[in-house]
C-alpha cells in the first residue's frame, strides 16, 4: 500500500464513517471510494480485543497468502490500526535486504554444494517431478537447504492456486501502519524464524522434504491451502485449527518438531512479548498468521492464563 493510500484510510476514519475530512482537508472522489470500499468490506481473518490492567491492545490473524480484492480490510480492523500505538507482527516484509541477508545466512548451502548431492536417487526424482509440475526450474533448488527446497515447492504450488505472498494480510497491515506513521515491532524477525527450520538436523529435513513432496503428489497442498483461506475469509477458527492439526497429521514424521517449534514455543514466546509490551504502557495491534490464534496453545489461550480478558470481535 502507498503512502498515500494510507493516508486516505487515517482520513476515512478520523472521519468517524462520513465522507468528511480530517482538518478541513477537501474530501476527494478516491477518498470517498476508499471509505466505501473499507465500509464495505466483510469480516476477514480473527480479531480479539485484549485488556489487562487497563491496558488494551488487538490480536488479528492474518493469512500469509492473498489476492488482491482480499482488500481492503474492514472498518473495525482499520480503526483499531489506527487507534494502536504500533503495529507488532511476526517479521517486517518490508525490509528485503534483511530477508536476503538471512536467506543467505540460513536457507542456502555451502557453494560447492548442491541440493542433489544430500537427495537418494528416489527422492531426487519426486523432486524433479515435482519442480517440472510447478514449472520451477530444477536448477533453482540446489542452492537450498532441503527445508527450504520443501518450502520453495509448496510457495509454488500455492502461487499456481491462485494465492500470491504479495498479498499477504501482513503486508497490507505493514503498508497501512506506514501509511499512518505507526511504528512497526517485529516480534520474531525472518532470521529467527528461518533458523528454527535451519537448526532442524538434516536427516529431519531430508524427512520434511518427503513429506512435502507426498502432500504435492497427493494433491493436498492445494486443496487444504484453498480450505485454509476460505476458513480465513469466513473468520472461521474452529475449521482454522482443525486445518492446523490435519497438517500435522498428513506429516506425521515432521509433526512432532513442527508443533513444538512452529507453534508452541513460539506462541509462548510472542505471548511473553506482547504481555511485555503492554506492561510498558503500549496499545499495540497485533498481527501474526491466523493459526498461532487457535486451540490450546493459541494466543487468545495463553494469553487468558495470563489473566488477560480476552474479547472476540467476530463472535
Amino acid at each position: 500500500m502507498s503512502m498515500r493510500m494510507g493516508w486516505l484510510m487515517l482520513i476515512a476514519l478520523l472521519a468517524g464513517g462520513s465522507p468528511a475530512s480530517a482538518d478541513n482537508a477537501p474530501v476527494t472522489a478516491e477518498t470517498a471510494e476508499v471509505l466505501r470500499q473499507i465500509e464495505a468490506a466483510p469480516r476477514r481473518g480473527l480479531l480479539y480485543e485484549i485488556s489487562k490492567n487497563g491496558q488494551t491492545g488487538w490480536l488479528f490473524g492474518t493469512l500469509h497468502v492473498g489476492k488482491s480484492d482480499f482488500f481492503p480490510l474492514e472498518r473495525v480492523v482499520t480503526q483499531a490500526v489506527a487507534q494502536a500505538s504500533e503495529l507488532m507482527v511476526e517479521a517486517d516484509l518490508s525490509q528485503p535486504e534483511g530477508i536476503a541477508a538471512s536467506v543467505q545466512r540460513y536457507a542456502l548451502l555451502p557453494q560447492t554444494q548442491r541440493l542433489d548431492s544430500l537427495l537418494s536417487t528416489s527422492l531426487k526424482q519426486r523432486l524433479n517431478v515435482q519442480a517440472d509440475a510447478l514449472s520451477l526450474p530444477r536448477d533453482n533448488l540446489q542452492p537450498f537447504k532441503p527445508w527450504m527446497a520443501g518450502l520453495t515447492l509448496v510457495m509454488a504450488a500455492i502461487h499456481q492456486s491462485g494465492y500470491d505472498s504479495a498479498y499477504a494480510s501482513d503486508g497490507f497491515l505493514i503498508g497501512l501502519a506506514k501509511g499512518l506513521e505507526k511504528p512497526i515491532v517485529e516480534l520474531e524477525g525472518m532470521a529467527f524464524q528461518l533458523k528454527l527450520f535451519d537448526d532442524i538436523p538434516r536427516k529431519d529435513q531430508l524427512v520434511f522434504l518427503s513429506e512435502t513432496l507426498t502432500q504435492l503428489e497427493k494433491g493436498t497442498t492445494t486443496a487444504d491451502t484453498r480450505e485454509l483461506v476460505n476458513a480465513w475469509l469466513a473468520s472461521d477458527a474452529k475449521t482454522l485449527h482443525q486445518l492446523s492439526q490435519k497438517s500435522l497429521r498428513d506429516s506425521p514424521r515432521s509433526a512432532r518438531w513442527m508443533q513444538q517449534k512452529l507453534f508452541t514455543e513460539r506462541n509462548q514466546r510472542m505471548a511473553q512479548k506482547i504481555e511485555q509490551r503492554l506492561a510498558e504502557g503500549h496499545a499495540p495491534f497485533i498481527a501474526v498468521g491466523a493459526l498461532h490464534l487457535t486451540g490450546r496453545d493459541g494466543l487468545p489461550a495463553l494469553l487468558k492464563k495470563r489473566g488477560y480478558r480476552v474479547n472476540s470481535l467476530y463472535p
